[in-house]
């Protein structure tokens, strides 16, 4: 078993709450971790999508930095897409407070630009992005559960988990821009790369800032987006191995 050095906390992305990480979470904590999930806010159930419209990214930003800020020892943060986001911006401002993040295909936040700056592979794809969002009253809606049938890697149940748990995402916080005081390479940061089709193709979709970050740890796992169900054993090993390395590397100093 492991000696824990470090609360973990495992944040999800867009259109979900803590759900998506608890099985993690228990996993991580039957090995010896103390590890915690943390549902951002306008995520949980049945929130008035009127309310969930006027969450912005600075919103779900101060949130994560008071709960860190309420553990008296280092902290690990891990995200997952839209997360990476969050936790990014977090480790800015709380640097001596957060041994290492862990993201999961995550978008990795430049000041001045918001995630779907860099969404898609066209003007007209973020255009279209921001457009739906505006015609859904600021919010980002999830995939409906056709759209997952493209996750050749989800299992019918696990399709069938995410389409009945998905709500409706706070639109500001994909059209805020990031706001950054220094590059997010600086952080102490391991970038896992996601794709069934191999590490090479995993990294050539990841994003420039992770494939540009020198001093960072690179991992990949063999999952379509959500690898938490696809690959939960998988998951938990690689964060097994990280939380130990940023733990105990940020205990010894």
């Amino acid at each position: 078993m492991s000696e824990p050095h470090a609360r973990t906390i495992l944040v999800p992305g867009a259109w979900m709450g803590a759900w998506i990480w608890e099985a993690t979470a228990r996993s991580l904590i039957n090995r010896g971790f103390e590890a915690e999930v943390l549902t951002l806010e306008g995520l949980a159930a049945g929130e008035l999508r009127s309310d969930i419209a006027q969450l912005r990214l600075e919103d779900h930003v101060r949130q994560l930095v008071k709960r860190v800020t309420e553990i008296d020892q280092p902290v690990v943060l891990v995200s997952h897409s839209y997360s990476s986001m969050v936790t990014s911006q977090v480790a800015d401002r709380l640097r001596q407070a957060i041994a290492g993040l862990v993201h999961f295909g995550g978008f990795l936040p430049s000041d001045g630009r918001s995630l779907v700056d860099d969404w898609g592979s066209s003007p007209e794809q973020r255009e279209q992005e921001k457009a739906d969002i505006a015609k859904a009253g600021n919010l980002w809606m999830p995939p409906d559960r056709a759209m997952l049938e493209d996750e050749a890697d989800l299992q019918e149940a696990d399709r069938d988990f995410l389409a009945d748990r998905f709500t409706p995402h706070p639109g500001h916080t994909i059209t805020d821009p990031a706001r950054m005081n220094f590059p997010v390479d600086v952080q102490p940061s391991t970038y896992v790369a996601l794709s069934p089709e191999g590490a090479e193709q995993a990294w050539r979709n990841a994003p420039t800032g992770a494939r540009g970050a020198a001093r960072w740890r690179r991992r990949h796992i063999s999952s379509g987006h959500w690898p938490m169900l696809s690959q939960p054993a998988s998951v938990v090993d690689l964060l097994v191995e990280e939380i130990d390395y940023y733990a105990l590397g940020r205990h010894s100093q």
